[in-house]
């Protein structure tokens, strides 16, 4: 909106002045312009080593002949005051011409891998160096036959020349195209930099509608145009910025994933086995004439020892990410097969909750339809989870022996998941009678 309302200003109110004086502004202005994407094409090009999407690899030769194009024509002119001429000028118009068409079929193509390899990267970037060499090496030699292109004499407001002026708007168009294919890549895909270079490519194409009014290429002056041409380059730099911080973050989330992982095989291949060794050998205790009170209170504690183990080894094991209906579901079907009961599930999808606040309802809801599954007699739970507007409703439920609340409990399954709750600042509640069933409730 405000880059078309710009737009329309400038057409209509000439006595507006969109152009200033002012050379430093201007040289600072195209070196931003090719530093910001030479360092854009450079990222495109490692995320196209490491997904092979050949449209990224389109984009990456495109962002790099834009800062190609800035740097030669526009950045060191500017630096060394050097007069354009008629060449320079259309030279620049063609390999714009050239980026903005790599850009916008980079947009609209749809999405296929290549093997990801030398062969591909020549292919592509080896093209782009053919074509644009087929076009400004004519232009270099032939100048004279070149139609008045815009230069450093035309003056503040001076018409268009109508050729020229037709490229700025077939550029405005590759721009608008452009920017309706990354806005639906990102409506799909939900690709943060796609969306980064839709606002950009929006930018570029008001920049090149403003050029067709008024044209400032080679020259000391800064328009208006210039101002949109600068807002593409710097939705660049921020989705630049914003994928290099999402690429650390998913290389730190990886890392500390294998590493929960290696954590989880040493579990596994240490710690649970002696547990499994200790409750092979208890019967030995029993043959031995061992107190049978002590022998079972040794079984229990061994079996708490194996849950225990076996919920550490599944927590290490897991994504840090993973959503929290997919942990809890895998958690209590681990936690009722083992007791050969079966779970019914009603799990709310979209629950976001911090990764120790995941871990500690997993382990809560785990905890409860172990106890169930073991204790109740009842050969199918009941497992809810449910969205609250101020958080989340987590229910296990057995319609099975029950028991009186009043009367001590044996064991600390019911002190731990109190302890939990309480941890979180969440409430859990217990509802229970003998033969009735049971129902536990974690609100939070």
């Amino acid at each position: 909106m405000a880059s078309a309302g710009a737009t329309i200003a400038i057409a209509l109110v000439a006595r507006l002045n969109f152009a200033f004086h002012t050379p430093e502004l201007h040289v600072a202005l195209e070196t931003t312009t090719a530093l910001t994407a030479s360092a854009a094409a450079f990222l495109l090009l490692g995320r196209f080593w490491r997904t092979g999407f050949l449209d990224e690899l389109i984009l990456s030769a495109g962002l790099m002949l834009l800062a190609l194009s800035n740097f030669v024509f526009a950045a060191l002119p500017a630096v060394f005051d050097l007069q354009s001429s008629r060449a320079s000028v259309w030279s620049m118009l063609f390999t714009a011409t050239v980026a903005a068409l790599l850009i916008c079929v980079a947009a609209l193509l749809p999405r296929r891998k290549l093997a990801v390899g030398r062969r591909a990267l020549f292919a592509v970037f080896g093209s782009t160096l053919v074509v644009v060499l087929a076009g400004t090496v004519p232009l270099a030699s032939f100048p004279e036959l070149l139609p008045r292109g815009v230069t450093a004499a035309v003056p503040v407001g001076a018409g268009h020349p109508s050729f020229a002026g037709t490229v700025e708007l077939v550029l405005a168009l590759f721009y608008i195209l452009a920017g309706l294919g990354f806005t639906r890549r990102n409506r799909l895909t939900e690709d943060e930099l796609s969306g980064w270079l839709a606002i950009g490519c929006i930018l570029a194409a008001a920049s090149r509608v403003n050029y067709f009014f008024h044209p400032s290429l080679h020259t000391d002056w800064v328009y208006t145009n210039d101002v949109f041409r600068l807002g593409f380059y710097l939705a660049l730099l921020i989705g630049a910025a914003r994928e290099i911080a999402s690429y650390w973050t998913s290389v730190v989330a990886a890392a500390s994933l294998e590493e929960r992982r290696r954590l989880a095989r040493d579990v596994h291949d240490g710690l649970a086995q002696e547990i499994a060794f200790i409750a092979r050998n208890i019967q030995l205790l029993r043959d031995q004439g061992a107190e049978p009170q002590l022998v079972e209170r040794i079984q229990r504690g061994v079996a708490r020892a194996q849950d225990e183990s076996r919920r550490v080894i599944g927590a290490l094991a897991s994504a840090v990410d993973e959503p929290l209906e997919k942990a809890l579901a895998q958690a209590a079907q681990e936690a009722a097969r083992r007791y050969g009961a079966a779970v019914d599930m009603e799990l709310a999808s979209g629950i976001a909750l911090s990764p120790q606040e995941r871990e500690a309802v997993v382990r809560i809801a785990s905890e409860a339809v172990a106890n169930a599954a073991k204790h109740s007699g009842a050969e199918v739970l009941r497992l809810y989870l449910e969205r609250l507007d101020a958080g989340m409703r987590l229910q296990v439920v057995d319609d099975g022996e029950g028991f009186d609340e009043e009367q001590p409990r044996r064991g600390f399954g019911l002190v731990t998941m109190k302890d939990r709750a309480d941890a979180l600042g969440g409430k859990l509640r217990i509802d229970s009678r003998r033969g009735a069933g049971t129902r536990v409730e974690l609100e939070l």
